[in-house]
């Protein structure tokens, strides 16, 4: 119900204020999804309980939080997750048939159990997660852009991220494959960087520090 998570996050951002935060960071992508009106990516199921389903009422999250959040005195980010598609495999089956991942299936990756990732070394990923963001920021007085601690997924008991038929593809000109991944964050995070300051110069756009 759109009331529960209007007071939902009344709650948090009043209580924020009293605690004297100036600034209020707000996860709008999860998991390849949106807490927001997207044309790009679907609803997310953490709203409705399914991918896709819109709020009741036309409500918009972030447009709520943005709304309210300034209404305190406090800045309002919007934070992305940026390849994560499912948080755990048993997502897989539920997407939504809007969800670009269904749409292009040639741009995911499902590492050893299951999860399944965009593809961080085709540059259709790249693009789709740069549209993504560039979307927020055209569309919401967001006052900054935040990504996740991004880093390629770890291995999960020995077995590294199956990313093997990418680096043969697209990693001409490495020779080796940890520098030819770390070039493909770099390539994102300066990409989304040059994109937000072309829409909106004072709009601040960040990389979480690892949090462990």
């Amino acid at each position: 119900d759109s009331n529960v998570l209007k007071n939902d996050l009344i709650n948090i951002l009043d209580n924020c204020k009293d605690m004297g935060f100036n600034a209020v960071f707000f996860q709008v992508r999860p998991c390849g999804d949106a807490l927001y009106k997207s044309s790009i990516f679907p609803w997310s199921k953490y709203l409705t309980g399914t991918q896709g389903l819109a709020p009741n009422d036309g409500f918009d999250p972030l447009q709520f939080a943005v709304e309210e959040a300034h209404a305190r005195g406090m800045q309002l980010h919007a934070w992305i997750n940026p390849y994560r598609i499912t948080n755990t495999s048993a997502d897989n089956p539920y997407l939504a048939k809007q969800n670009p991942a269904v749409l292009n299936p040639n741009l995911v990756i499902q590492d050893s159990n299951g999860k399944m990732y965009y593809n961080p070394g085709d540059q259709a990923s790249i693009d789709l997660i740069v549209d993504g963001a560039a979307e927020i920021v055209q569309n919401y007085d967001v006052d900054g852009l935040h990504m996740d601690d991004y880093f390629y997924p770890y291995p999960i008991k020995g077995k590294d991220f199956p990313d093997d038929a990418s680096f043969a593809r697209y990693g001409g000109g490495f020779s080796n494959k940890a520098d030819w991944r770390r070039s493909n964050v770099n390539i994102l995070i300066q990409k989304i960087h040059e994109t937000v300051r072309g829409l909106k110069p004072w709009v601040k756009f960040g990389v979480s520090p690892f949090g462990i």
